[in-house]
């Protein structure tokens, strides 16, 4: 079992405290514009740099928080308006099978709080308590699972997953409800449905509805 460790980094920061609820967002390759992400990255690294500076840890750790949840926001935002023709998970089979790889580790290695497929991402709310391990270690795991279940339908080969997820700690409960509020009505804003228990591919833990 992997050991958590509350920060780490990949080609972006991490930021997974124990016992935390986590709201995520992962999509398939090349579902945003290269451009789009380089510019994302661009803006990113030049608001961290001007944190370098910062001696007061407190407020060095508030603004890294507030520096994420814009990051995030915008990416998410770029998903929504801004996308490219891989709309993979709008194909029913596929879709399935990343439903059900999703609840697989439910109530195993993390409860799932809710999750929404779209036609080119995914949102998934998770409290990591039960095992505190690191949650993208088991996307690693869901990845690869439906990547190998999906290629041949789709008759293509190579990555079928962007490697890096873009997450955001939830911070308290007023926040979480904003946020489970968020995925459930996404199918809705972009005009897939009339409702959000309409859309199939959206789960929500019957505690939250």
């Amino acid at each position: 079992m992997k050991t958590l460790k509350p920060y780490y980094r990949r080609r972006l920061p991490h930021y997974q405290p124990i016992d935390s609820v986590l709201f995520v967002t992962f999509r398939p390759a090349n579902s945003l514009p290269k451009e789009t992400v380089a510019q994302l990255h661009r803006e990113r690294e030049e608001n961290e740099k001007a944190l370098r500076n910062e001696q007061d840890l407190k407020r060095k750790i508030q603004l890294k928080s507030e520096l994420q949840k814009k990051y995030f926001g915008h990416f998410d935002d770029y998903l929504d308006h801004v996308c490219t023709d891989i709309h993979w998970l709008k194909q029913p089979e596929i879709a399935k099978i990343v439903y059900e790889a999703i609840l697989y580790y439910d109530s195993k290695e993390y409860d799932v709080v809710t999750f929404c497929i779209m036609p080119n991402h995914i949102r998934l709310v998770a409290d990591m308590h039960k095992r505190n391990i690191p949650l993208h270690s088991i996307l690693q795991r869901i990845k690869s699972f439906t990547a190998v279940k999906a290629n041949p339908i789709l008759q293509r080969s190579g990555p079928f997953w962007q490697r890096e997820n873009y997450d955001h700690v939830v911070r308290n409960g007023e926040e979480l409800k904003r946020i489970v509020a968020y995925v459930i009505e996404n199918p809705v804003k972009a005009r897939l449905c009339k409702n959000w228990d309409d859309w199939k591919w959206t789960y929500i833990n019957p505690m939250y509805v």
